[in-house]
């Protein structure tokens, strides 16, 4: 479950990075600063997290993949 919070929330949070990308060009450098620190802190949650990160994004292309009726991605390429 953790995992999942860190991967959705690193996701969204590049809302968050943009917001405050605009917040600042707009003049306002503290609510902008406050709102990209979001990114940051998802950002190093996830790199703490890697392995497992990995492993739940794995399963969600899984899960992906056979929701849209396709084939695992590396029989398409002719890999295995």
């Amino acid at each position: 479950m953790k995992t999942k919070v860190i991967l959705y929330g690193w996701a969204a949070s590049w809302l968050f990075l943009i917001a405050g990308i605009g917040t600042m060009d707009s003049g306002n450098y503290v609510i902008g600063i406050l709102l990209f620190l979001v990114w940051v802190a998802f950002s190093l949650l996830l790199m703490k997290n890697e392995n497992e990160c990995r492993k739940e994004l794995d399963r969600f292309d899984r899960w992906m993949c056979r929701a849209l009726g396709g084939k695992d991605k590396n029989q398409r390429l002719g890999l295995n």
